[in-house]
């Protein structure tokens, strides 16, 4: 039997160290016991606080919340299927390295994996790999706390591998690839990354139909291409759970289309609407033309957005340097509540650049002269599309076509997104420029003339945009032309000094380009001498790579730390928790949000309303400390809060807090508001048509008169009231101090009344409107499609019946109820048809979509129990396929590896005969 040739193999462990070691060093911290802050982490904990808490309590999983937007399904927020297996590969593959290094070694290895199937040598894939892994987009987006999309990201290069293996004629290593990342990519669970790298599927496969057509090969395509559908289908069966229940949900949610037909004006919003998201809200985050070259010139629109004077830096330089225009950046922010942003482009901010590298896009340029290759077909014209389509706003007309008639387009926002695309292609040109001049330098060299006059024209244009920068680009932004317009418009006096400061802030960022722009020249200039001196043997293969992968680094890296770095904070200690600027010890990341003073009220206001659950939180917090013997004061707390939620069943409107981005309160109480970019659609109409507004109204109420204003202001709230706000947070001003108070909410309708009568109207714009000028306490509207059977006229009787809620977890509430006679009962629930059913003394009775978006039913005279439970049937489907599917997956892949290895044993048996 031979030895392992560890020689043969070294290439391939030494990439995977050197990938360990870039991503470990970059975010060192991490190795220090440090966790990275992340913006929509902590939103995300807030969002799931109730189902991760009834998950630990109960060890099931929910399936519905209760703590958001009045209720929601879980699926879009977190939901675990335990059925797909494959969720133990996506930890084999980041090993279990601490985030977000196993994050960017993921990205690296996908990468390296990819380039290997083109049959690169491992060098140059250990090149294309740190280009793919430190382009700029995918290390910003970690600081955010964009997990799933960085996961998604990783996972698409070895997805499209097993593409590529398939077509090149080895099945069974693609097919395993194919089936195991299209598993991981759908796994991943952000569909917008799955959804663009499509179009990358989609130009490889046409490309090589035609090349097996002018082989007369087509059989064999269509073989191949068979074997990569039921791989694809495997991988998808792995993951039917999670896209069942959200194909399921996606009927409900912000991206299906309105029943309504009007604007909360009465206008017609046939103008601004798809069948899916709005137009507007699709394309809000459009990439500018100009800005599109910030894919090689970072600076070009400046870099993330935020203002001037908030760089301590820079503040010293320009009081030092030009005075008076400091002055005016210091007016703008003060006087006008205004700032100057360090980003001039026309998206409504950014973290920072698309920026890939001006290496990579110069390697890229070349590879289009020099490889002749299909694949740089396939991916040139996907690269054009996508940089086409991520223009959106900006290049409307295309855009609009793509979301009026391609499917599923419409259900995605922030198109400026398809530029991941660019950043996978540009990477595989590069190495395929690389690969070429690696193994046939002589071939290259004979072409030097064509080589140099591409070399001399990149050199000329960027030599022309650093002598003349604004005479091509747009300083000065549409959003800031308004406002120093206005700023002239309100007082002509100022006009002077406004030409002033802006002709200055022109200069400013003049010299930030011409700055990036000789940064990027010397890189290039860099590149060209290496290039030439390979060329003329001056220096060897192995070294030219190695030399050329240093320059890839130090470009993308140099620019991802001016976004994503492990500055330290001025004066805090070694080991002190707040060490880095954007770092904090394990302990506070765990608990996100700490209970204000009105959050603490509410909680001791609920314990003398309900004093059982006092007791509960001390027999958990004994519970916890005989299992951890000590509790920190935030871990004391959380259980404190979570206990608070699962035994009481009031909600909270926090006017202090923006309705759509309230992830704080949903992780102490149960909201009307929330944060989430896929809730309800009928809750969304509700905000827009009267829950915003009613929450504004509250809101100035606070500021402008205090508790007892907001007290005169509750009976008009009918929706607040009708979705059981108990009590309403808020901020007054006191002796110019911005307090927060709150107060309780005695006209709340409760969580389920008797109402005396069921108006049935015909359309979904009549039951809004209708909603909006009835007394929803005692009157129930209804579309006529519901149920013919329910009575318009009911009595109730205040005196004897009754119906109250006895029980809630999210998935179950149980109610009891005494009538005299049938009565008609509305739930302050939200409705959602998939999954709950409720039953009546133990026979399952229908209920209807009420005041547009709660539950109502027809109660049967007598006494008895209601229960409504929540079991969505796709669920348990979806959990018995995953199951299936990723076993065959496994067994597949070990039958693989068996194989290989006795094919091998065979092989070696043969050599040595």
């Amino acid at each position: 039997m031979k030895k392992i040739d560890f020689k043969k193999h070294l290439p391939y462990l030494g990439g995977v160290l050197v990938f360990f070691v870039l991503a470990a060093v970059y975010f060192y911290p991490v190795i220090e016991g440090y966790r990275i802050k992340q913006s929509d982490i902590k939103l995300s904990k807030g969002m799931s606080q109730e189902i991760r808490d009834h998950r630990k309590v109960f060890d099931e999983e929910p399936l519905w919340l209760g703590n958001m937007f009045s209720g929601m399904p879980t699926f879009q927020v977190s939901t675990e299927f335990p059925g797909n297996l494959l969720q133990y590969a996506s930890k084999a593959i980041t090993g279990g390295i601490p985030h977000p290094i196993g994050i960017v070694f993921a990205y690296m290895i996908g990468f390296f994996i990819f380039s290997l199937s083109l049959r690169i040598s491992p060098l140059i894939s250990i090149v294309g790999a740190i280009a793919y892994g430190f382009s700029s987009y995918f290390i910003i987006i970690l600081e955010a706390g964009h997990n799933t999309k960085a996961l998604a990201i990783a996972y698409v290069p070895p997805m499209l591998a097993g593409l590529i293996t398939m077509y090149r004629g080895k099945e069974l290593l693609g097919f395993v690839l194919t089936a195991i990342f299209v598993g991981l990519e759908l796994f991943a669970n952000h569909f917008q990354i799955t959804y663009y790298s499509a179009l990358i599927i989609l130009g490889i496969a046409v490309v090589n139909l035609i090349a097996y057509s002018k082989d007369n090969k087509i059989s064999l395509f269509l073989k191949r291409s068979a074997l990569l559908f039921v791989a694809a289908l495997l991988g998808l069966g792995a993951n039917v759970g999670n896209l069942l229940t959200t194909y399921e949900y996606s009927k409900s949610s912000t991206r299906s289309k309105s029943e309504l037909t009007i604007q909360p004006d009465g206008t017609p919003n046939d103008a601004v609407k798809s069948t899916g998201l709005d137009k507007d809200y699709i394309t809000q985050w459009s990439y500018g033309q100009e800005e599109s070259l910030s894919l090689f010139l970072s600076d070009v629109k400046g870099g993330g957005s935020g203002a001037i004077i908030g760089l301590e830096d820079e503040v010293q330089r320009l009081r030092r340097e030009n005075p008076s225009f400091f002055t005016f950046l210091v007016n703008q922010y003060q006087n006008n509540q205004h700032f100057v942003s360090t980003y001039w482009g026309n998206q409504p901010f950014t973290s920072g650049p698309v920026y890939i590298g001006i290496i990579v896009f110069v390697l890229a340029i070349l590879s289009i002269f020099f490889v002749k290759d299909r694949l740089i077909y396939a991916l040139g014209i996907v690269t054009v599309l996508a940089l086409l389509l991520s223009w959106g706003k900006n290049f409307m007309g295309f855009t609009e076509f793509f979301i009026d008639y391609v499917p599923g387009y419409n259900k995605f926002r922030a198109v400026a997104m398809l530029l991941v695309v660019l950043e996978f292609t540009l990477p595989v040109f590069a190495v395929l420029f690389l690969s070429e001049l690696y193994k046939n330098r002589e071939g290259i060299l004979e072409q030097k003339k064509k080589l140099f006059i591409i070399s001399c024209s990149v050199l000329t244009v960027l030599l022309v945009l650093w002598l003349t920068p604004d005479s091509f680009l747009d300083f000065i932004n549409e959003k800031e032309n308004a406002i120093f317009a206005q700023q002239i418009s309100q007082n002509s006096a100022q006009k002077s000094a406004i030409d002033i400061g802006v002709s200055q802030l022109v200069d400013y960022r003049v010299e930030v380009v011409k700055s990036d722009i000789l940064r990027s020249l010397q890189f290039i200039l860099g590149l060209f001498l290496l290039i030439g001196l390979y060329l003329y043997n001056k220096v060897n293969r192995n070294i030219f790579i190695i030399l050329v992968g240093v320059l890839v680094l130090v470009d993308l890296w140099t620019v991802d730390k001016r976004y994503f770095n492990n500055q330290e904070v001025a004066g805090a200690g070694r080991n002190a928790s707040n060490k880095y600027e954007k770092y904090e010890l394990p302990e506070n990341n765990s608990s996100p949000y700490q209970a204000s003073t009105v959050d603490n009220a509410i909680l001791q206001r609920e314990i003398f309303l309900n004093p059982q659950i006092s007791q509960r939180i001390n027999e958990r917090i004994s519970t916890e400390k005989r299992e951890k013997r000590r509790l920190t004061r935030l871990e004391s707390e959380k259980i404190q809060f979570t206990t608070l939620m699962r035994n009481t069943h009031y909600r909270v409107l926090n006017t202090a807090s923006r309705l759509d981005e309230d992830a704080g309160t949903a992780y102490f109480h149960k909201t009307l508001g929330g944060y989430h970019a896929a809730k309800m659609k009928k809750y969304q109409e509700l905000i827009d048509f009267r829950l915003g507004q009613e929450h504004f109204q509250l809101r100035q109420a606070f500021s402008q008169g205090g508790a007892d204003l907001v007290r005169r202001y509750l009976p008009q709230m009918s929706i607040t009231n009708m979705l059981n706000a108990k009590y309403i947070i808020g901020a007054v001003n006191t002796q110019q101090v911005r307090q927060f108070t709150y107060l309780e909410n005695q006209y709340a309708f409760g969580n389920v009344w008797f109402v005396d009568s069921v108006r049935v109207v015909e359309s979904a714009n009549d039951e809004m409107m209708t909603l909006l000028s009835i007394n929803p306490r005692r009157t129930a509207v209804m579309q006529s499609t519901e149920d013919a059977s329910v009575k318009n006229i009911y009595n109730s009787n205040p005196s004897t019946d009754r119906i109250s809620l006895v029980s809630y977890l999210p998935n179950v509430m149980k109610y009891i109820y005494q009538t005299s006679q049938e009565q008609f009962a509305v739930f302050s629930e939200v409705f959602y048809n998939d999954g709950w059913k409720v039953i009546v003394n133990g026979e399952e009775v229908k209920f209807f979509k009420v005041n547009y978006i709660l539950r109502g039913m027809k109660v049967p005279a007598g006494s008895g129990e209601i229960e409504f439970r929540f079991e969505p049937g796709s669920y348990k489907t979806g959990e018995i396929i995953s199951l299936i599917s990723s076993l065959i997956i496994v067994l597949v892949s070990l039958g693989a590896i068996g194989y290989t290895i006795k094919n091998n044993k065979v092989k070696e048996v043969s050599e040595s005969e």
